[in-house]
């Protein structure tokens, strides 16, 4: 018998209160990290909130560089071992100019970077203790690509690839780029991966995006992009809750502000901590 055919006076009182004998299975909580390429760092200082806090994360999506600070979460990285990593880093040792065909720079470097990053750490999606998935976007087919097996490396390349600048990645015969020209903060895939209460992150806050005027070909083709990516944020009204690091004034490619990009995720996220906490019953 289907719940339309049952009798009226059950369906008046078929919604009850249940009294849990024992504990209640909690709700299971997943992860939207936005991109917004080197404010990505603000990832890591929010990652490292959440561990302080002990909040449990069961399932991450992540989106260009929230696919990379969610990626190497999910393999096992501690937030501050992804600090140290980034303080190592340029943009020298992710990418190189290229000869202009599908990207102003080769981004071939980022592949064997993640894969150094990750050590021993899993490489591959089927040996992550924690769900993943890397968002990109197929160029050809205009579809929103789910990353969730393979080596993470590739991936995270994939869904990091901005179109134009950084060369697409082929992933099984798809032609792959980053995946905020679709979606650049994924409430509903970390749904689809299971989660019932998302904590959606997001890198481009209301205001200036690029933080600065562009001084370069380079800085006003990626602030265009960013602003068109703003507009790929209807997804976010679907979050639980929303961390937004007060980051608008920093810029998009400047690798150089490590501590105040970690400082904003880190009181970004403390300020939402107390309501997370009440959601999940664990205050």
């Amino acid at each position: 018998m289907s719940i339309s055919n049952l009798p009226e006076e059950y369906e008046r009182h078929r919604t009850v209160q249940v009294r849990w004998v024992g504990q209640p299975p909690r709700r299971r909580v997943g992860l939207a990290l936005g991109g917004g390429a080197a404010r990505g760092i603000a990832h890591i200082g929010v990652l490292e909130v959440l561990d302080k806090h002990n909040i449990p994360i069961d399932c991450i999506a992540g989106t260009s560089a929230g696919a990379i600070a969610g990626g190497m979460y999910a393999a096992g990285l501690a937030p501050k071992r992804m600090e140290e990593l980034i303080r190592k880093t340029s943009w020298f040792e992710l990418a190189s100019f290229a000869l202009p065909k599908l990207g102003l720079l080769n981004y071939d470097r980022v592949t064997q970077w993640i894969e150094d990053c990750l050590d021993d750490h899993p490489a591959t999606f089927e040996d992550l203790k924690i769900p993943f998935a890397a968002v990109a976007a197929d160029i050809v087919s205009g579809e929103l690509v789910a990353v969730v097996q393979g080596r993470i490396s590739e991936a995270l390349r994939a869904s990091s690839s901005v179109p134009g600048i950084l060369s697409p990645t082929e992933i099984d015969g798809h032609m792959l780029v980053d995946g905020g020209i679709l979606n650049n903060l994924p409430v509903t895939v970390a749904r689809r991966l299971g989660a019932d209460y998302v904590i959606a992150v997001d890198l481009l806050p209301p205001g200036s995006i690029g933080g600065k005027n562009p001084q370069n070909v380079l800085e006003l083709t990626l602030t265009a992009l960013y602003m068109l990516m703003r507009s790929t944020h209807n997804d976010g009204a679907r979050a639980d809750r929303v961390i937004l690091p007060m980051i608008s004034d920093f810029s998009l490619i400047d690798l150089g502000h490590i501590d105040e990009l970690l400082e904003a995720g880190r009181a970004a996220a403390e300020e939402v901590i107390p309501k997370i906490k009440r959601d999940l019953d664990m205050v």
